[in-house]
């Protein structure tokens, strides 16, 4: 049946909900990491769920903007999932918008810290869609549950083709990654307040930050001709960096652990 849900693999347990964002609200199961690939995810990190739980995706057309996100269904969605031969799948759709309509595979093989997601998006108007842009990205917390650090080390890795951005937790020394994988031009960027216009992400420039910012990608499509597809994939990837502990010690040596730990402002 169409609902949120929520997979397991050795190293990655995450939540999707029904609408295709990241995060089941049934659950509350955000983005969970075991670095050992032994499937125990009782270390209490979450890079999702802390705080105020924040994972999205919009879509805009002829400038008009509608976001995913939380447990909104915004685009009349419907999630399920397979699990074949070591490979779990997520699929997501029925979604449509302003004649846009959107399909969402996500993949991951069971023994990976990477998930793989492909987005299909197919103009169903019956005429030309003008100015179509999509968005996507997430507020990392891995430091929060045993911390109580919502601050990230935030780096732009590049851009346009193969456009990725990523955020190091000092404290766990867990890393994730954003990058994109589709062929298409992305604009990474790092945002606080967390944006998800997706006409901004698409432009938006931004310099590295150790924050609480969100991390996203951003496309601007253009025009989409009646009938016409556009297929874009993008990666999540987890990674364990060695030694967290010299990480804390330089936040310690900067000052800025006290500043760090501050209670998450309210959404």
């Amino acid at each position: 049946m169409a609902a949120d849900i929520t997979v397991t693999g050795d190293y990655l347990k995450f939540g999707v909900g029904n609408n295709g964002a990241l995060i089941d609200f049934t659950s509350f199961t955000g983005l969970q990491y075991d670095p050992s690939g032994t499937g125990n995810f009782s270390n209490g990190v979450d890079f999702l769920t802390p705080g105020t739980p924040f994972a999205f995706y919009s879509l805009g057309v002829d400038g008009s903007v509608a976001t995913a996100s939380g447990s909104s269904n915004t685009f009349g969605s419907w999630t399920g999932s397979l699990a074949l031969a070591g490979t779990t799948y997520v699929a997501t759709s029925g979604g449509t918008y302003n004649g846009l309509k959107i399909t969402q595979t996500i993949t991951f093989d069971n023994t990976s810290n990477i998930i793989h997601t492909n987005v299909v998006l197919t103009n169903v108007s019956g005429g030309t869609l003008n100015n179509v842009a999509y968005g996507v990205g997430f507020d990392p917390d891995q430091d929060a549950n045993t911390y109580g650090v919502y601050d990230t080390q935030n780096t732009i890795l590049g851009q346009g083709v193969g456009g990725a951005v990523s955020a190091l937790g000092y404290n766990t020394g867990f890393n994730v990654t954003l990058s994109s994988t589709g062929g298409w031009s992305a604009n990474a960027s790092i945002t606080q307040p967390w944006e998800t216009n997706p006409y901004t992400l698409a432009t938006v420039a931004t310099g590295d930050s150790y924050s609480d910012s969100s991390i996203a990608l951003g496309y601007n499509f253009g025009n989409l001709a009646k009938g016409q597809q556009i297929s874009i994939g993008y990666d999540f990837t987890v990674t364990a960096v060695p030694e967290p502990e010299t990480y804390a010690m330089l936040i310690a040596g900067l000052g800025l652990v006290g500043f760090a730990a501050r209670r998450r402002r309210q959404a």
